[in-house]
């Protein structure tokens, strides 16, 4: 297959943070993303068309980060969402 800005396969085997996606469409893109098996993507609510029965979903307060500082970091965060106009949750998709 060959490698087009507009896409991305893995080129190592055992890079879990190396993601596979593509871009597809003209007038109305989406993006494909394969996800290996514990892998995971964050994304805001709302943004996902369709999934895998593979897929499990989980939303989640804030960015989705683990260590964001605690309470007064999901907080701090959570004022940041809202001045930029985003969501206060964000959905994780793991495989």
């Amino acid at each position: 297959m060959t490698t087009t800005p507009w896409s991305h396969h893995t080129r190592s085997a055992g890079v879990a943070d190396d993601i596979d996606f593509e871009i597809k469409g003209q007038e109305l893109q989406f993006l494909e993303i394969e996800l290996d098996p514990g892998e995971s993507a964050v994304a805001e609510a709302g943004a996902m068309v369709w999934k895998d029965a593979t897929i499990q979903m989980s939303t989640v307060f804030g960015d989705g980060r683990a260590n964001d500082g605690g309470f007064m970091g999901k907080l701090l965060g959570a004022g940041k969402r809202l001045v930029t106009g985003e969501s206060l949750f964000t959905t994780v998709f793991t495989h």
